[in-house]
């Protein structure tokens, strides 16, 4: 149809037409899965130019009105870019590799050209020849520096006294105790000094380190003594807590507490406000990956500690009257955040259900505490990548349903039979027998060009929860 006079268009498609940009950041724990999650995305979005059907709960997709995605150039932005390219030739390997974690922050964009959906798409195709665009910024980053927003609410004594209690019980006691034996040598009112300022941080990080890889403990503070990124020699990083008896709060000048506190209130100004000042205001959308399935194997102590950081992470998104946010931020909000269970491909999918419950009633109080700030907020469950397939084996004379898939190092296939995922977090009387039964599993056979896409389990409906409202 010919449009014999010229139109205005309305300000939102005008907008449409010009495009705009909205920001996901993607963060969560050690292992939860961030870098597959966002190279699989990626590969996925790209890929469903050509096949729809990839990402058929993403509704610019599955509504046919997706026209085509493409990665944005590079600039010379503030952060490094996302490797997604030196990602795509691990998992296409021969064997295939699993893509390095993530330890520091970078982003990576991609430009959708899409049709809007019902009339305003309709007229936006006959009075212009180019489709509405949008840019998405995935910002990524380790959701161990999450944990230390509470630092910016306590004081170095503080901090030390509650760190120190939880180090001399339950599991933590027994990798600590390198630590505590320095401690006993080394009283808080010393005179200070740099060599055992610095040694005292090497020891407390081991045990932090140790804490994480070998018991799977994730309360871990502070969380940069992990994940570091570009500003772990700083010096202001070389403290640790010291045993500072109740009623003390401000340490004497000169001692090695004095110089401790002195560069725990210059990392809290440098690293942790600078973050949260730098980037994390302008993320209007965060997804959260939860590994739940690993703390369910690695016991009860780890599942507690998993519930314990979750407690910390929902800090940075508590925007009501009083948070800590709303005093650092002044008015930036977040508009949508969505803690989303990952591995889902690791048990059948009779049980994925389970696994969204129980992540819901180990969120259950942020729930109520985001929303009360007015932002909407989700669970669900996904697998960036798909590494199995699911069969029946009959076990003591039953047919159970159990996942295949080749675990890492070995060369076949192999059935597993996972366990049941409760649907609320486990009594302490519940731990007697271990729920889980999974291995880590090799990644599956993926085309490098970003054509037929990546085997996931609902990405695309992440996707659409995140963005899919910027996409109609």
């Amino acid at each position: 149809m010919r449009i014999p006079f010229p139109i205005t268009l309305p300000t939102s498609l005008t907008e449409l037409a010009k495009g705009s940009t909205v920001n996901i950041a993607v963060t969560g724990l050690s292992r939860a899965g961030k870098t597959a999650f966002i190279t699989s995305l990626i590969h996925n979005l790209l890929s469903a130019v050509y096949d729809p059907e990839l990402m058929p709960l993403l509704g610019v997709a599955g509504e046919r009105r997706l026209v085509s995605a493409k990665l944005a150039g590079a600039k010379a932005g503030r952060l490094p870019r996302f490797p997604y390219r030196r990602n795509i030739e691990k998992v296409t390997a021969n064997p295939p590799v699993w893509p390095a974690g993530t330890t520091d922050i970078s982003e990576i964009e991609i430009d959708i050209r899409f049709l809007p959906a019902g009339t305003l798409g309709k007229l936006l195709g006959r009075v212009s020849s180019e489709a509405a665009t949008l840019r998405i910024r995935i910002v990524d980053y380790p959701g161990e520096w999450l944990l230390d927003l509470p630092l910016l609410a306590q004081d170095y004594a503080q901090w030390s006294r509650a760190t120190l209690k939880l180090l001399r019980r339950g599991v933590r006691a027994e990798p600590a105790r390198p630590y505590l034996d320095f401690l006993a040598r080394h009283p808080y009112e010393q005179n200070a000094n740099e060599e055992t300022a610095r040694e005292a941080h090497d020891l407390y990080r081991a045990f932090l380190l140790e804490a994480r890889d070998r018991h799977a403990l994730s309360y871990l503070q502070p969380g940069r003594f992990l994940c570091p990124g570009s500003a772990g020699e700083a010096p202001y990083f070389w403290f640790a807590p010291l045993d500072i008896p109740e009623g003390i709060e401000e340490a004497p000048a000169g001692s090695l507490a004095g110089l401790m506190q002195e560069r725990f209130e210059v990392y809290k100004k440098e690293v942790v406000f600078k973050f949260y000042d730098d980037h994390f205001r302008h993320y209007s959308r965060q997804v959260v990956l939860v590994d739940l399935l690993s703390a369910l194997l690695a016991g009860h102590d780890a599942f507690d500690d998993t519930r314990r950081a979750l407690d910390a992470v929902v800090e940075s998104f508590r925007y009501g009257r009083g948070g800590i946010l709303s005093r650092l931020l002044h008015g930036v909000r977040i508009e949508k955040v969505l803690f989303a269970a990952t591995k889902a491909d690791h048990i059948p999918q009779i049980q994925w259900d389970h696994l969204a419950e129980l992540l819901r009633h180990t969120v259950a109080g942020a729930s109520l505490e985001i929303k009360s700030s007015s932002a909407a907020m989700d669970v669900g469950v996904l697998a960036s990548v798909v590494s199995t397939t699911e069969s029946t084996q009959e076990i003591g004379g039953q047919q159970v349903q159990v996942v295949v898939g080749k675990p890492l190092g070995q060369d076949k296939q192999r059935a597993f039979f996972a366990g049941n995922v409760p649907i609320r977090p486990p009594r302490p009387e519940a731990w007697r027998q271990p729920f889980l039964n999974v291995p880590t599993f090799e990644p599956p056979p993926i085309e490098a060009s970003p054509v037929t896409g990546i085997p996931h389990i609902n990405l695309d409906a992440t996707l659409e929860y995140l963005v899919g409202d910027r996409l109609r």
